[in-house]
């Protein structure tokens, strides 16, 4: 079933079809959040704040519009908002002490996640996650970030291209 039709359902009193919205979601705001952010555990707090507002919101969504696109928005937005009221705070380097953070990646994509997070920018990271780890089109991306697709595959290709170099210099 379509994203646009579970919320519908959702809307319409059917609370099951929250937990559908969530599955079929669920990563693509992970790594949407996570790719502002760069850090695993406040990318789980922003997933927990996108859909708050997406359970708070959903009679605003427009039918007929992208779905994910909407919820991505909406992780986008969290995110930044985080990032804005994080910048006057002082960071630990979860490489150098991990044993601070234990796991430094939830879905336990391990080690090239996590250069990828240290090698690539913001949009390449965004990317290269959603085409790889969620199966998204380029299409599908570009609605969902707001770029269009050509832009979305020369990012691509970009961070494939600092991808393959930085696991040549390791």
């Amino acid at each position: 079933m379509a994203l646009d039709k579970l919320i519908k359902k959702f809307i319409n009193g059917d609370a099951s079809a929250f937990d559908d919205i969530y599955c079929r979601t669920r990563k693509c705001v992970y790594y949407v959040a996570f790719s502002i952010l760069r850090d695993g555990a406040l990318a789980e707090d922003v997933m927990q704040t996108t859909y708050l507002m997406v359970l708070k919101n959903a009679r605003s969504y427009t039918p007929g519009t992208n779905a994910l696109a909407w919820i991505a928005r909406i992780a986008k937005n969290e995110a930044l908002n985080v990032k804005k009221l994080r910048t006057r705070e002082t960071y630990v380097d979860e490489q150098q002490d991990a044993h601070l953070f234990g796991a430094s990646n939830p879905d336990g994509y391990g080690e090239l996640t996590d250069l990828a997070a240290r090698v690539l920018d913001e949009d390449e990271f965004s990317i290269l996650m959603l085409v790889t780890v969620c199966g998204y089109k380029r299409r599908e991306i570009g609605q969902m970030l707001g770029m269009p697709t050509p832009t979305v595959t020369w990012k691509y290709n970009n961070a494939l291209s600092k991808m393959r170099n930085a696991l040549k210099g390791n």
